[in-house]
Formats: structure tokens, sequence, C-alpha cells
């Protein structure tokens, strides 16, 4: 029967009998913890309740008791509102615990002993709140009163102060008499007897004052009075000096004594009678009193309130140790219940784990382990246990077949691996580039003959697996294959392995046959690296030869940059513009400058000199030129064509406003250029005309296919040529297009219309002075230039020895200006 059922089935069977026992157990277990339960429950919500809420009473009732003697010490209405306003919402929480007691269902008598004891402390406070008040405005009329008394001091000492001033000057007028006069003389006498009147006018004055000082402090002394014993002290002195001063009323001045009586009543009335200071301290203390009594009812209250509370606490304690005592009988019997049922599941484990389980179902499931542990560590020719009809004979059947169709599986992957190994070994024998593979440990572990042959020129040298890095490297330069180890064998061979070891991008080797090689070196995924080396020596070459050929091709752009206008030149060179017959038509400032009787001076030089001359003028001249933006057209003998606007442009406005600006500075280099050809043997100074002019031309490449010229062609050109001619040596000449673009900035003087050849209309000229801003600077400076004389004189900026000494030197040239030779 046992058989049938297999090992699922004995092993319930088993376990069933066990859990048997551990339902015995939990049944046990469940009524002890039921009972115990139903204790805790009756301590916990019956008298547990109950003991808290009425300590917490208890607290409560204390602290009201001790908040009260806060109240009763209150000195201003603010005071006594916070205080009170406490005091209430502490004894609203104390009667909220009463509540709260109740509900707990507490020995009644007790309870109504405490709620006795918290009525009775609620109208203690309701009562002691009253007297409270009571007291504060006792406190306040008492402070009323002793205004009042500080108001009548001071009253009575501005009353009796003046005879002491009286008597100072009695005295003062006495010792000044006696001084100027003889005691005999009726003067002196009269003196003496208005002394002695003032002497006995002043004692009753002082002596009241004395006593008015010694009231004041009494009363005083009176409000503040720290037992009724005390006060009582206090008055007997008082009122002997009440009686004092009404004996001095009598002896005061007649013109003083109404006012001062009214003074003493005013004194009698703050101290006697029900208004009086002492009668408010009196009050005061009588308040006083209440509260304490009504302070110690409340000590007393407590106390009783706590002492109820202690019996309640200690009936409760003892039913809570009964209900305790309960509980324990019930726990040690169940305890026993359950340690037998637990005994007895352990016995039925221990036989089952015994009789069964090591015997039959360990010992075979421990032979399936080791067997597929075996298999599973490659050892797929292991023994195996005996099948059978159960679970674990069929666990041995499928391991069975699980290790033939292993066996199948490996060496069906044998034969593939090797022939994949194959495949990836003629691959990598096919590329053209040199390949390496290195593992973590930088031995080699695969390369093909393209790689032996670009690290090694020698190909008897073999690179086998397992060779190290740094021992191929080390034999590739000591044999001189690398160009960049020689002199350097061990700091090379060092970066070489840091290089590899820390890849990066591919970089260039130079070998020592004269080849250039490419290596590229990246790490792997499990730590090792990949190098792929190759041949780039034809590539070298062709860089050499296209790093000459540009170099040759920079000379020569350099050269033909001579020959075009440096925007010309950088816009076709940069792609800009096309080297093409086109043109288009743009608003350009032309300007033309030649030098003034140049044949003339030419013809008495020799042919050097007027080389030299001619190409150091036109230097100056295209310098700043191409300092201002202009375009130079094109050099005729020593006349400039040159014009603003294209290829690149600023603006109509300040393409003309560029052009007039440049023109000064040309006629202010002439000037410096002029004391240097002098020098040279030049007598004559050289001076150029420029006109300028401002119109739409035609400006672009003209001529043939085969040779062509960036230039501007059009009546403009014609224009700016023809005012060129017109200008005096060492002006500059405008039209009135040029003009009303740089008027603004450049002072003009105008010269009016005139008739040029080939343009039909009559044109308007103006010669150009300088730019505004300069002229405001010199404004009154003297310039005189001439082709003997040369004057430049700033008045403005002379001091006086320096004005003296121009006007010395410029008589002497008068003189001699006038003085005609013999």
């Amino acid at each position: 029967m046992l058989k049938r059922l297999g090992i699922r089935g004995r092993l319930l069977l088993a376990f069933f009998g066990i859990s048997t026992f551990a339902v015995l157990a939990t049944t046990a277990a469940l009524y002890a913890f039921l009972e115990v339960g139903e204790v805790v429950d009756r301590i916990t919500k019956e008298r547990v309740p109950s003991a808290l809420a009425s300590l917490q009473l208890s607290r409560q009732a204390e602290r009201v008791a001790a908040t009260a003697p806060a109240a009763l010490a209150s000195t201003s209405k603010a005071q006594h509102y916070e205080i009170s306003t406490a005091i209430a919402a502490e004894m609203t929480r104390l009667e909220e615990l009463l509540a709260a007691l109740k509900g707990a269902k507490p020995s009644t008598a007790v309870v109504a002993e405490i709620e006795a004891a918290v009525l009775g402390l609620r109208r203690n406070l309701n009562a002691l709140d009253d007297l409270v008040a009571a007291r504060l405005t006792v406190v306040a009329r008492k402070e009323e009163l002793l205004r009042r008394l500080s108001a009548t001091t001071n009253a009575s000492q501005r009353l009796v102060a003046p005879g002491m001033l009286v008597m100072n000057s009695k005295l003062q007028q006495w010792r000044a008499v006696t001084a100027d006069t003889p005691l005999a003389s009726d003067r002196g006498a009269e003196a003496t007897a208005d002394l002695v009147q003032s002497i006995a006018a002043y004692i009753p004055q002082q002596k009241a004052q004395q006593e008015i000082s010694a009231v004041n402090d009494a009363l005083v002394n009176t409000a503040d009075a720290p037992t009724p014993g005390d006060l009582a002290l206090i008055l007997f002195p008082l009122r002997r000096s009440l009686a004092v001063l009404d004996t001095i009323s009598n002896q005061i001045d007649d013109r003083l004594r109404t006012r001062f009586q009214q003074r003493v009543n005013e004194f009698k009335a703050l101290i006697d009678g029900g208004n009086s200071i002492p009668k408010a301290r009196q009050d005061e203390f009588a308040v006083l009193a209440q509260g304490e009594e009504l302070l110690a009812q409340n000590n007393q209250l407590s106390r009783s309130l706590t002492a109820a509370v202690d019996r309640l606490v200690a009936a409760a304690d003892r039913e809570i140790t009964a209900s305790g005592l309960e509980a324990a009988v019930v726990q040690r019997y169940g305890t026993g219940v359950v340690l037998g049922s637990a005994f007895l599941s352990l016995l039925s484990s221990i036989l089952v784990v015994w009789l069964y389980v090591d015997r039959s179902l360990l010992a075979r499931l421990g032979g399936v382990s080791q067997s597929m542990l075996a298999i599973a560590g490659g050892n797929l020719r292991a023994p195996l246990p005996v099948a059978g009809h159960d679970e674990i004979g069929r666990m041995a059947e499928a391991l069975r077949l699980f290790r033939d169709t292993a066996v199948e599986i490996e060496e069906k992957n044998l034969r593939e691996v090797a022939e994949a190994r194959q495949r990836l070994i003629d691959a990598i024998e096919s590329i053209s580039e040199g390949f390496a593979l290195y593992d973590g440990e930088d031995r080699l572990i695969l390369s093909n003959s393209r790689y032996r042959e670009l690290l090694y020129s020698d190909l008897a040298i073999e690179l086998t697996p397992g060779t190290t890095f740094e021992h191929i490297i080390r034999r590739s330069a000591e044999r001189g294959y690398i160009k960049d180890a020689e002199g350097r064998f061990e700091e090379w061979v060092a970066e070489r392995l840091s290089r590899h070891r820390n890849p990066g991008e591919p970089w260039v080797q130079r070998r020592g046959d004269g080849r250039w090689v490419l290596i590229s070196e990246r790490r792997i995924t499990g730590g090792g690296t990949v190098a792929v080396y190759s041949d780039i020596t034809e590539l070298k070459q062709r860089e050499e030869n296209l790093a000459e050929k540009s170099a040759a091709l920079e000379a020569l752009s350099s050269k033909l940059a001579k020959y075009l206008a440096p925007q010309v030149y950088n816009s076709i060179f940069t792609g800009r513009q096309d080297v093409r017959i086109a043109s288009q038509r743009k608003k350009l400032t032309i300007c033309f400058t030649d030098i003034a009787g140049f044949t003339e001076t030419t013809d008495k030089m020799e042919s050097e000199d007027l080389t030299q001359l001619l190409n150091h003028y036109l230097t100056e001249m295209s310098k700043i030129a191409s300092d201002h933006g202009a375009t130079i057209d094109k050099y005729v003998g020593d006349a400039i064509l040159m014009f603003f606007g294209d290829p690149e442009t600023r603006g109509v406005k300040e393409d003309a406003l560029a052009g007039v600006q440049m023109a000064l500075a040309m006629q202010k280099r002439m000037s410096e250029l002029a004391e240097a050809w002098r020098d040279i043997g030049i007598e004559t100074p050289l001076r150029c005309r420029i006109g300028i002019h401002t119109d739409y031309c035609t400006v672009g490449n003209f001529g043939s296919e085969d040779r062509m010229d960036y230039t501007i062609i059009g009546g403009a050109v014609n224009l700016a040529s023809r005012l060129e001619q017109e200008a005096q040596p060492g002006t500059v000449l405008i039209s009135y297009e040029t003009f009303a673009q740089v008027k603004d900035t450049i002072d003009c003087d105008e010269l009016g219309r005139i008739h040029v050849k080939g343009i039909a209309y009559p044109v308007a000229t103006y010669r150009v002075i300088d730019v505004k801003a300069n002229l405001v600077a010199a404004r009154r400076a003297v310039r005189t230039e001439l082709p003997h004389l040369r004057l430049e004189a700033e008045p403005e900026l002379m001091s006086a020895d320096e004005r003296d000494q121009a006007a010395t030197a410029l008589r002497d040239v008068l003189d001699r200006l006038c003085h005609k030779p013999g």
C-alpha cells in the first residue's frame, strides 16, 4: 500500500500526523490567549483608565491650587486678567478630567468626594477672583491718595520756601549797612530790627517745612506698611506732626496763614477718615487676609482630593493584582499543553527523518546530485544512480538522457568552433592591414602575416602566440626597424607601452626603412587589446608632394597679389568673386591723384633717381589708400586711380567720407615728404592734386577670356579725372555729389561751377579744407607755405617770453625781406 503512494503520498501522511500534534498545541495556546486577553481587557478597560484619570485629575488640582496665589499677587488689571484666564483654563481642564473619571465607572463614593472637592475649588477661585478685583480697586484708590499727598506736599513746600530767600536777603542788607554805617546810627538800628523780625518769621516756616517732610514720609510709609501692627506704629508720630502743624499755623505770617491752614486740612484728610491713606492700607490688609484664607481652603481641598484619588488608585491596584494571578494560572496550564504537543511533534519528526527521509530519500538524492555536479563540471562520463519507479528514479532516468544529449552537443560544438576559428584566421589573413589580438596580460593571441611584415622587415622572424607585447616591440627597436627609437631606446619603449595600455586616437609611426604606418589600438571587453597596422607610405609621399606644391602655389599667390588690389585679391581667393567677364552698376566714390609739375621736375633728374622717387611716392600714397580701405585700380605714371565701395562697401556716405579723409592724409604726407626730398636735391617741393567724385559707375572684369582687368568705367570716372586736373597743387577738389555726403564732417570752400572737358553741364566744385574737429583746435594758428617760405605759429599757446622771441625773429626776417640786395 505504501509503495503505491510514492514519495509524495508517504511524506503527506507523515506530515499529517505531525500536524495533528500542532493542532492540539494551537488549540491549547488559543484558549490560554483568550483567557489572558479577557483578563488584560478587564484591566485595561475598567481599572487602568479610572486610575489614570484620577491621577491626572489629582495633578491638575495641584496645578490649580498652585496657580491661585499668583492671582492674589496681581498688581494690575491686565496681569489679573491674564492670570485669571490661565486659572479658568486649568479649572476647565480639571472639570473635563472629572467628567472622564465619571465615565470610567470607579467607586461612586470616592467620585462623589472628588466632585465635592472640585466644586469647592471652583467656588473658592470665583471668590478669590472677586477679592483680587476688590484689592486692585483699593490699590488704585491708594495710588490716587498718594498723588494727592505729593501735590499737597509740593504746594506746602512752595508756600514756606520763600521765607529762606527773604531771610537771606535781609541778612545781606544788614551786613551791607553795618559795614558802611556805625552801629549807633539810626540806619544800622533799623537794619538790625528788620533782620530780627525776618528771623522771627522764618523760624516757624522752617519748622513747618520740617514737619511737612515728616508727614509726607510717614504717609508714604503708611501706604507700604508690611503689617497692621506697623501701620499703627506709624500713625502715632504722624498725628503728632499734624498737631505741630496746627500749632505752627497760628505763628505763620498773616498773609500765608489761610493757605497754610488749607494745606494742613488736606493733610488731615489724608491721615484720618474713610478716604485716607491708612484706611486704604487697612482695607487692603482685609482683602489680603480673606485671600489667604481662601488659599488655605484651596490647599485643604486639594489634599482631600489627593487622598480620595490615592484610595481609588489603591483599589484599582488590588483588582489588577487579582486579575494577574488569574491570568498566570491559565498561562501555566496552556504552557504545559503546548510543550507536550511540541515534544510529540518533535519526536514524530525525528522518526520520520531517521527512518524514511535519510535512509530512502537523501541517499538516493545525494547520488543524483553528485552525478549532476560532475556533468556540470564537464565530466560527461560520470556514473549515474539506478533508475526506479518513483520520482527520484525518474530524475535519474532524465539525468541519463540529459548526459547523452550533452555529449552529442559537445562533439558538435567542438567541430563548429574549429571551423569558425579557421574561418576567422582565413579572414584576418586576407585583409591588407596588419591585425593582432592581445589578451589582458598583453600576450599575443592571434595575428596575421601582414602584421609581421609591417612590424619586422626581416620576414624570417616568427610571431608565436603567447609572446608579450613588450618583447615584440623591444626586438623590433633593437633591430633598427623603428625610426623614432633611435638614440632613445628605453624612453621610446616606455612611451610605446603607455600608449598601448591606454590607447587613444590613431597615430602614425615612422619605420626605419622609410615606410609610414598608421597604428590604431583599442581596448576590448575582458581587458584585451586589438591592434590594426596600416601602411600609409604612399599617402605620406602624396602629402609631402602636395605640401611642396602648396608652398609653391603660396609663393606664386603672394607674387600675384602684388599685381591686384588687396580687396580684389581676397575676394577672388576666398571664392566671393568669379574670374570671368562680368560687371555691375554701383555708386562709388572715385579718386584721382597725381603730382603737379612732375614732368618739369623729372627733366632735371636721372632715370635711377626718378625711379626711386616715383616708387617712394607711390608706396607712401598706396599705404595711405590701403589704410583707408580704398581699392587701387591702376597706376598711370605718377597718377593713381582709386575708388571706394567695391568689392567691399561701408555705405555710400561712409565710402565718400573715407575717400576725402584719405585725400587729406595724402596731402599731409606730401608736406612731410617734401622735406625729405629737399634733402636729396629736389629744390622745388612736389605737391599733388586730388579730385574726388561720387556717382554710379560700371565696375567688374573687362578684357578677353585670356586676360582681364578689374576696373571701373563711366562718366563719373572722367569727371573725377577732370576735377583732379582742375585742382590747384596741394589741394583736394570734390564735386557737389561728394560734398553732400561729407559736409557734416569735412569743412569745404565752395569754388563755384566750372566747365570741364567732356561734361555738357557746369560742375559745382568745392575745395576741401580739413576735418571740422581739427579746425576747432587750429583755428587761431598761423600757417603759410611758399616755395621758399614756410611759417607755422600758434600765438595762443605761446608764453610772454616766446612771444617776444617770435616778434624779434619776424622783425629780423621782415628787415631782410625789405632790404634790397646791393
